[in-house]
């Protein structure tokens, strides 16, 4: 009898790690994922301000064709952001399954 129930509680155990170490591996893929984001966020905006201290150097067409690659960039920026919004919204579902598997123990 007592081996029986060591026996059934080492298989918990065992699935509850097991559960553990999935909910880990996809928060770490979702961080793997929001570095990326935020890379992206920065080199975007970095572009942005480049693109708006040389626009203030130079005038005529130039300063169209720097209006041009803002917008590109402001575009791309929206882009990124909706990205990390949605990285956001994914990560915390994942939190919360992770915290209902931990409150399920």
């Amino acid at each position: 009898m007592v081996i029986t129930e060591l026996q059934r509680e080492l298989v918990e155990l065992e699935g509850d790690l097991a559960d553990e170490a999935r909910a880990k591996a996809r928060l770490h893929a979702l961080n793997a994922k929001l570095g990326g984001v935020i890379r992206e966020l920065e080199e975007t905006g970095d572009a942005m301000v480049g693109l708006i201290d040389e626009s203030e150097r130079q005038s005529g067409y130039w300063l169209v064709d720097m209006f041009r690659q803002l917008i590109e960039q402001a575009k791309r920026w929206r882009m990124v952001k909706a990205r990390a919004a949605a990285l956001a919204a994914e990560a915390g579902k994942e939190v919360g399954s992770s915290a209902q598997l931990e409150g399920d123990s």
